[in-house]
């Protein structure tokens, strides 16, 4: 008598395996996206290159960069070194400080990087875009790099980072690969007399999933604040203005004083629009370390309540003594 073997497993294990191969795909296809391209400069351990670009078709319908473009090595320098970047180290320190923002590149980063990046742009397609590799700076070894890309459309470079190696990733206890889900609190931010640019809703890139940290400016107008007038110094001879002798000079100067006041209202209000987006971020930042540390706080009772029960239950039983 042959007696043949019963599935007893689960009904839903197929199921778990599915999602589990699904879950594997997912995670490779975005591994590829990022490390995907064509290095074309590959020197000291910093690659620059072009890729796919993701968001070309992931709205409603394909819009294509503008690339080729002709960047000038010095275009570079101005956009880039206008970056700046806070975030934290690790979890819970994380969660406690306050962000501190930091330059995206060094200056013997761009130093190194603008040609081969106007170079790039150069080269790329409408449906690519310009991808960036390089190590941590003044260390010996660090598995700390700062990556990302950029890509122009219409008139705004939309910069992505996906890591940057002044902040050091959450610890996989023992795990070699990185959780592209981990952006350690990263936020971009623009170092004046530059700004963020507010790009309307359809004009904005649908980004990846995975690449929630990003900015976009408007190319034209920070290249613009590169060739902006040095304020006179106050006091010098040089500064104080020639005699007005007839009317017509008294109407130039009216007028050059009529453009200095407008110039100055833009700049405040460029200062208060600022201000204002710097407020909102650091508000919304604060009420998302308040929720992590409630939940943070949460887990800590119930790891200590149970570990009290624990204690509790593995506690002897005192022996009664008779006489």
């Amino acid at each position: 008598m042959q007696l043949t073997s019963r599935d007893t497993s689960p009904p839903l294990t197929g199921l778990r395996r599915t999602l589990c191969l699904l879950t594997i795909m997912c995670l490779t296809s975005a591994c590829s996206l990022l490390s995907s391209g064509k290095v074309l400069y590959d020197q000291q351990d910093s690659q620059i290159g072009i890729q796919s670009d993701p968001t070309v078709h992931r709205g409603p319908a394909p819009t294509d960069n503008n690339h080729p473009s002709q960047l000038t090595t010095e275009d570079i320098r101005v956009l880039l070194g206008s970056l700046m970047v806070s975030g934290w180290s690790g979890t819970l320190v994380g969660i406690l400080e306050q962000p501190r923002p930091v330059p995206v590149f060094t200056d013997m980063e761009l130093t190194r990087i603008a040609a081969p990046i106007a170079q790039a742009f150069q080269q790329a397609g409408p449906t690519e875009r310009v991808f960036f590799s390089l190590p941590k700076s003044q260390t010996t070894y660090s598995e700390e790099r700062t990556t990302g890309a950029l890509f122009l459309r219409g008139r705004y470079l939309h910069i992505v980072l996906t890591d940057h190696s002044a902040f050091t990733g959450t610890d996989t206890a023992g795990g070699d690969l990185k959780d592209l889900r981990d952006t350690k609190g990263m936020k971009l931010w623009v170092a004046a007399p530059a700004t963020a640019a507010t790009v309307p809703d359809a004009e904005e890139p649908r980004w990846a999933h995975f690449e929630k940290v990003h900015l976009s400016v408007n190319a034209k107008e920070v290249i613009a604040l590169r060739n902006r007038p040095a304020t006179p110094p106050q006091g010098g001879l040089s500064s104080i203005p020639p005699p007005v002798t007839n009317s017509a000079s008294a109407g130039t100067r009216s007028e050059g004083g009529a453009g200095n006041s407008t110039n100055q209202a833009d700049e405040l209000r460029l200062q208060v629009r600022e201000l204002t987006s710097s407020n909102l971020d650091l508000r919304d930042r604060l009420n998302d370390q308040h929720k992590q540390m409630q939940a943070l706080q949460d887990q800590l009772l119930k790891l200590q309540q149970d570990l009290d029960s624990a204690r509790s239950k593995n506690k002897p039983a005192r022996k009664s003594t008779s006489q």
